[in-house]
């Protein structure tokens, strides 16, 4: 099957293959990302195709997109982000996180950062010892970056959540700027804000956000709460601050975090309960500087196992599997050294495209 490409300029694509471009695009689409290294290395032709933005509109026509893995490491001696992506490598079960020098910086501390769909958004932030308002969206398919309108107020660790194609952005600033909650519409790229009370419980600078059941969860350095965007209302949420850890994702509704005992555990806010992910009792490393990531519905965990001035981060893909009563399992699908550098590191940004 070809997919039309009338829309798009072509004409910088090589026509020495034997097949029309658009037949040669539709194929290239189906082949997995991580063969087009080996590709390019081909011929010119080659390079061209999968170097080019018909392969990324085909793909995504198509529904041939991947999940990508993109991992941001901050490094002691440097006041930027390095970026990386997990890529399986060809003919071989093993994955490594590959540099992405292309990648547009982003501040080095306060930024709240989602991915939605292909693109990566990136709200506020301190520049130069100051809060920006700015806001810019990163296409992860040619690593392209526009900024959009700003906010309407500067922000610094504020919360952020997708909810109904708009993404609400919360606290960061003063708790009683008329501002306070501000929300991005995606369809028309403009901002409003948001009536109703804010809470003036939530510390400044929250810790970490995220979105199960249509709802915005806060948790700052002392409480977690919960924010309805179509009721403009907040309740507080004891129960998951009592169990949750930095580095924590959402999968299928349910929040995965590190537990005690170096245990996974769950948090199914229907019932208000943590649980034990069962299977996977027994990781192979210690939780230390750990991240979780919705890996296109399966969880990774990164964790960086370096000694003292060295970086060793080390991934463990998770097949899960909800079965009757409730319960989740996790099968381990695989487990290795994904990067080996030099120099400490932390990493801070673990989030998931689909390319």
């Amino acid at each position: 099957m070809s997919v039309s490409m009338e829309s798009s300029d072509d004409s910088s694509l090589s026509s020495d293959l034997p097949l029309p471009n658009e037949i040669s695009i539709s194929c290239f689409a189906f082949v997995p990302r991580r063969y087009y290294p080996a590709l390019s290395l081909v011929s010119k032709p080659f390079a061209g195709f999968i170097a080019s933005p018909e392969l990324c509109m085909a793909r995504s026509l198509l529904h041939a997109t991947e999940s990508v893995l993109y991992v941001a490491l901050r490094f002691s001696l440097e006041e930027t982000h390095c970026w990386y992506s997990l890529n399986l490598k060809p003919l071989k079960n093993e994955s490594t996180l590959v540099p992405i020098p292309s990648f547009p910086s982003i501040p080095y501390w306060g930024s709240s950062v989602i991915a939605i769909g292909h693109e990566i958004y990136v709200f506020g932030g301190c520049i130069d010892g100051e809060l920006t308002s700015s806001v810019f969206v990163v296409d992860c398919r040619s690593h392209k970056c526009t900024f959009l309108s700003s906010m309407r107020v500067a922000r610094g660790c504020a919360a952020t959540g997708v909810v109904d194609g708009k993404v609400y952005v919360i606290g960061g600033c003063k708790a009683r700027s008329v501002d306070w909650i501000e929300m991005f519409d995606l369809k028309t790229k403009k901002w409003e804000s948001v009536s109703g009370p804010c809470n003036e419980e939530v510390y400044e600078k929250t810790i970490k956000s995220f979105v199960m059941d249509e709802k915005i969860y806060v948790m700052d350095r002392n409480s977690s709460f919960v924010y309805d965007p179509k009721e403009k209302s907040w309740e507080t949420e004891p129960e998951l601050n009592r169990g949750w850890r930095v580095g924590s994702c959402v999968i299928d509704n349910m929040l995965y975090t590190f537990g005690e005992n170096n245990q996974i555990k769950l948090y199914d806010p229907s019932t208000h309960v943590w649980r034990v992910l069962k299977g996977v009792e027994d990781l192979h490393e210690p939780p230390s500087w750990a991240r979780l990531a919705n890996y296109g519905g399966k969880l990774a965990v990164l964790i960086d196992v370096g000694e003292r001035m060295t970086t060793e981060v080390c991934c463990t893909e998770i097949e899960l599997e909800r079965r009757q009563g409730g319960e989740v399992w996790g099968k381990i699908l695989s487990y290795g050294r994904v990067l080996a550098v030099d120099v400490s590191s932390t990493i801070v940004k673990c989030i998931t495209v689909s390319i």
